[in-house]
């Protein structure tokens, strides 16, 4: 997963206390964040930033089923795994068809995560984890990883992004950046590469833990 999921957002319906700090604890290690609710009193709506849904069927006043087509309704392409003492046939047909996986208790920690990741992977497979960014190279995309949404980015920041993405750990030279960038004589664009460095800090990189200033030199992009 390229470290994805240290990325990513799961949500955990789970009515049992010990086995929803368990869970807590236990997905930490793996997800950005993970959300416990233990009954049906929440707000779909507002679970946009979610991931990924993990689901029991037994819940005070509701049931996991419903509750996996309701979640389906508002966002289809987010993958819900049934995670439930329910271990019937007609169960697990049941829960394959509204959703993605199907795992029944007692379950193998480890194997939870591997089932998880494995699901994730098709979603993300392509995107990768870079301080707080989600980078895909082959589609030119920059995504906000707590947000998970698109970054916009100007044609020539994108440009600039993506030459020091693909030199990352590298010191480049003003002189190459402003070649590769506009193609043309350093002493034009020094000033606009200046302009555009702090523009895409602006967007990508507040904390100034990405895009590095080399004095008297350059830019180098790091992944710490």
């Amino acid at each position: 997963m390229k470290n994805i999921t240290k990325a990513l957002n799961i949500f955990v319906l789970e009515d049992d206390k010990y086995i929803s700090e368990f869970l807590r604890e236990f997905l930490s290690e793996y997800f950005a964040n993970v959300f416990i609710q233990t009954d049906n009193r929440f707000t779909y709506s507002k679970l946009e930033h979610i991931d990924i849904f993990l689901l029991d069927i037994e819940i005070p006043f509701d049931n996991g089923y419903e509750i996996c087509k309701k979640i389906k309704l508002l966002f289809p392409q987010k993958p819900v795994v049934f995670l439930t003492a329910h271990s019937q046939l007609e169960d697990k047909i049941r829960g394959l068809e509204l959703g993605e996986e199907f795992i029944p208790k007692p379950f193998e920690p480890l194997e939870l995560i591997a089932r998880l990741e494995n699901l994730l992977s098709n979603k993300y497979s392509e995107y990768y984890y870079l301080n707080g960014l989600l980078v895909n190279k082959s589609i030119q995309s920059v995504l906000d990883s707590k947000k998970r949404k698109e970054i916009k980015l100007s044609n020539t920041e994108k440009k600039l992004f993506f030459y020091l993405y693909n030199n990352i750990g590298l010191c480049l030279s003003k002189e190459q950046i402003i070649e590769h960038i506009w193609g043309i004589d350093y002493n034009d664009k020094a000033n606009s590469l200046n302009v555009y460095i702090n523009n895409l800090r602006n967007k990508v990189d507040i904390n100034g833990d990405i895009i590095h200033t080399i004095y008297g030199y350059g830019y180098k992009m790091s992944t710490h």
